[in-house]
């Protein structure tokens, strides 16, 4: 009889049995984005109006951050107490639809594998559902 062990590597955080998922980290304790609050603009100062709409868009989302849970309104799954960016989608995508960039309707708060999965076209029904119904209460018929 023999036995098969296969060495896994773990999260780099201390006492975290999480497989490792990226630089080392497990899902948990990855962060790809800067918390919020941090984000720095300052490789476009030479451009005020775009500095000015990152502010703006930033102070949005803090303050939908606060107004909602921190679930992900797709999966469900708990998004922890720092916002990060990847955390904000716009339903209908802001380069369509610029008018609707700062609904509050059209912002949804996201876990990363369910954003990114909606970035890459795998759209739950749940989502589908949403873009629906936003389409339908903005009167947008394409």
């Amino acid at each position: 009889m023999s036995i098969l062990i296969i060495f896994m590597k773990t999260c780099k955080i201390e006492n975290c049995n999480n497989k490792r998922w990226a630089n080392g980290f497990c899902k948990y304790h990855y962060t790809p984005k800067m918390p919020l609050q941090a984000i720095r603009s300052s490789r476009m100062n030479d451009n005020e109006k775009q500095v000015g709409d990152i502010s703006q868009m930033r102070k949005f989302f803090l303050e939908l951050w606060n107004k909602r849970r921190h679930y992900c309104e797709n999966c469900g799954e708990w998004l922890g107490n720092i916002p990060l960016s990847y955390h904000f989608d716009h339903t209908l995508e802001k380069s369509k639809y610029p008018e609707l960039k700062y609904e509050e309707d059209n912002i949804e708060i996201l876990c990363l594998k369910c954003h990114d999965e909606k970035t890459r076209g795998v759209i739950s029904e749940k989502i589908k559902e949403r873009i629906e119904q936003l389409k339908e209460k903005f009167h947008i018929f394409a």
